[in-house]
């Protein structure tokens, strides 16, 4: 396959040589990309061998307050790659096992009946397999219920990830926040990154999302008193990539465990499929693969980009809807294969 590259000007900042460079906009850029969307705030981290190169945040939380560096984004879906680590963690420690039937620990009200749901297992709902529709409002009636057997098909579903929640919680007898600290948050040092709404939160270090004209959707702290491991994390540009960079360092998972994360057994088209939590790009130039994590909900756009050959990552969070434009341009402006992984998307 031919190798992609892409011009750089004497505005980009350009880290390591050859294969392992990273090419990142100038915050001039940012600027001016973020003003032309109509997006409020950019979040940025980027890794680079192995080590977190940039943390930093342009723009408003909203109308008149500047963001610091330190502030929150929602990065919705990307709870979903936060759980589906907590999941490896507690199977490498030999506390859980990815093809253990669940209704031991939980059956939904709604499946009571359901032959499926004794089939149903972790390793269906990583990866997208668990016969769900996203979320079960969109079922005439309401309800959950199986559409196919699981194992069998790949629909996408955030219920399959609240599930699994359940699941954990009745297992080991805990919350799911207590698990998440004590799994992925607390090893990995990210001190600013949450699945729940926490008091000690500074809500002017949120950045509220806003929509295409640029107007603030309502912030509504009640809904995110419930834990979630399919939506609404909230995580500084730094804590995002800190877990990039952990993930790239297989600190906590066997190498044997991170194979099957990272080999697709959900295809979606040719050279891109799911993994065990993480969309996986196979077979890009200079025999890299890539892992993406993404996030996307009213005023929310949110991508982790890694490229564990290289030891490289992107982390890219934004406030408005306009935003996906931002971050899936940033992966082509950012890396020599970025224009190839767009290609697959």
């Amino acid at each position: 396959m031919k190798r992609i590259l892409i011009s750089l000007t004497l505005s980009t900042f350009t880290f390591g040589m050859g294969q392992n460079k990273i090419s990142l906009p100038s915050k001039d850029e940012l600027n001016a990309m973020i003003v032309e969307s109509n997006v409020p705030a950019l979040g940025i981290g980027t890794i680079e061998n192995g080590t977190i190169t940039n943390a930093f945040v342009l723009g408003e939380t909203k109308a008149n307050t500047v963001a610091t560096d330190d502030a929150f984004f929602d990065t919705a879906s990307i709870a979903k790659n936060i759980t589906s680590w907590l999941t490896l963690k507690l199977v490498n420690k030999g506390l859980f096992d990815l093809d253990e039937p669940l209704y031991p620990y939980w059956v939904d009200p709604d499946l009571k009946d359901d032959p499926y749901a004794k089939l149903l297992t972790a390793r269906h709902i990583l990866g997208h397999k668990t016969g769900f529709k996203n979320w079960r409002w969109m079922n005439p009636d309401k309800k959950l219920a199986f559409d196919f057997e699981p194992g069998t098909k790949v629909q996408y579903s955030g219920e399959g990830f609240e599930y699994l929640k359940k699941a954990l919680e009745n297992k080991f007898e805990t919350t799911f926040q207590a698990l998440v600290d004590q799994w992925v948050f607390e090893p990995f040092g990210m001190q600013n990154a949450h699945v729940i709404w926490d008091s000690k939160i500074d809500i002017n270090q949120v950045t509220i999302a806003h929509n295409a004209e640029g107007e603030p959707y309502a912030f509504d702290i009640e809904e995110r008193k419930k834990a979630s491991a399919a939506d609404n994390l909230l995580i500084t540009a730094k804590d995002l990539a800190l877990f990039g960079k952990g993930i790239m360092k297989l600190d906590g998972i066997s190498l044997e465990l991170y194979q099957q994360m990272i080999t697709p057994k959900s295809p979606v088209k040719e050279g891109v499929g799911i993994g065990l939590g993480w969309v996986v790009f196979e077979n890009l130039s200079n025999n890299e693969y890539a892992l993406l994590g993404a996030g996307s909900d009213k005023g929310v756009n949110a991508i982790i980009l890694l490229l564990p050959e290289s030891k490289r990552g992107l982390v890219a969070l934004t406030n408005g809807d306009n935003g996906r434009k931002i971050v899936m341009g940033l992966i082509g402006k950012t890396f020599d294969i970025g224009p190839e992984i767009l290609g697959r998307l």
